[in-house]
């Protein structure tokens, strides 16, 4: 009797689920879930490794070239009327040994939901990207990836905010947004992810972030430019930023134009960053893509940061090459070479341990790999 009465409540459960999902204000209720993600693993060789006094090395060891490895949960449910509820939860992981990145969080990369409306934009309450990466991308072909600018600026594969509320709006080939956050980084750690800056119940503007974006991403050229200011937090805080009258502070400007089937690309980032000694930079880049078959791309980049006031600064040259497997695989080789002037000692990958060279020296990094898009 009880297993008849179990399965009548189901029955009639199910039976109103699609009622209750339409809504009274007469929503769809047409929900969709996606699993993707991005898997890159490569071989690499780097030169000039510092090992001690005077001393240096090769080191030969595997890691992701191109991109930062990643999976990923999103969805959205169409509430009528041209609105949309979404969500994104997004970890990154190491696939060399299985492991977390992002400083350990499950979903480090983004974990946000929201509102979505065809006509009034798209808020967003999470972890989530700051307006910074979304201008920096435009001109950037060589992403998160260990080579190109992440190994001139440290923030450029880690342009993200915890308890941060995020507003985009678009109008055709037009993009503009803002982002604000309470407490930016709420993991305690060393590094670049985990700077433990959890903010929130602090005083004054303690460990917050705001980002402004505007964009053009139109079919022959594009234009962007961002600003982002990130306020320190505590002695405890990592990267010097421990006060919160010191601040981390980022103009970017940057776009592209197509030429027949090339596209040539160029950007600034002038940042001022409190927490150290010389705090005022610049970096400049210059990059190209060109197709040389249906299946086959080359990427090229020169960079160059250069602090202010100082001899310390890097120069960067990057090649790549890619072969076209199918629309979500593709094998390549891409190497930097870096050379540091003064006392920097910038390595020419970001592969986890960064393998830096000598103050002052230059390094090269050879990585071939495969890299595989899953959805």
């Amino acid at each position: 009797m009880k297993y008849r009465t179990a399965v009548c409540a189901c029955a009639t459960m199910m039976s109103i689920a699609p009622a209750w999902a339409q809504g009274i204000d007469g929503g769809t209720g047409v929900s969709s879930v996606t699993i993707y993600g991005l898997i890159d693993q490569g071989v690499e060789l780097v030169n000039n490794v510092a090992t001690g006094k005077n001393a240096t090395s090769n080191a030969y060891r595997t890691g992701d070239g191109t991109a930062t490895s990643y999976f990923g949960i999103q969805g959205s449910e169409n509430l009528g009327g041209g609105t949309r509820a979404i969500f994104d939860l997004q970890g990154g992981f190491m696939p060399g040994n299985g492991t977390s990145r992002q400083g350990g969080r499950l979903f480090g990369r983004q974990s946000y939901v929201g509102i979505d409306d065809s006509k009034y934009g798209r808020l967003t309450f999470g972890r989530q990207y700051t307006m910074r990466f979304f201008a920096t991308q435009l001109a950037n072909p060589f992403g998160t990836g260990a080579q190109g600018l992440t190994t001139l600026d440290n923030g450029i594969a880690n342009a993200r905010a915890d308890n941060s509320v995020s507003y985009r709006y678009f109008l055709g080939n037009f993009e503009g947004g803002v982002n604000y956050s309470f407490g930016r980084d709420a993991v305690a750690g060393k590094s670049n992810v985990a700077t433990n800056c959890p903010g929130e119940t602090t005083p004054s503007n303690e460990c917050r972030e705001y980002s402004a974006m505007v964009k053009y991403k139109g079919p022959t050229w594009g234009l962007a430019s961002s600003y982002e200011r990130q306020y320190g937090g505590t002695s405890a805080t990592y990267g010097g930023l421990t006060s919160p009258k010191l601040t981390d502070s980022r103009f970017t400007l940057g776009g592209y134009v197509k030429i027949s089937r090339a596209k040539i690309g160029a950007g600034w980032i002038r940042r001022d960053d409190e927490g150290i000694k010389t705090p005022k930079s610049n970096l400049l880049w210059v990059t190209g893509t060109v197709p040389v078959t249906p299946f086959v791309y080359i990427d090229g980049m020169v960079a160059q940061l250069k602090y202010d006031h100082s001899s310390s600064k890097a120069l960067v040259f990057v090649l790549r090459g890619k072969y076209l497997l199918s629309k979500r695989t593709f094998l390549y080789v891409t190497a930097e070479h870096i050379h540091n002037y003064g006392n920097l000692a910038l390595a020419a990958t970001t592969i986890s341990p960064v393998p830096t060279p000598p103050p002052g020296a230059s390094q090269l990094s050879v990585i071939a790999g495969i890299r595989h898009v899953f959805y």
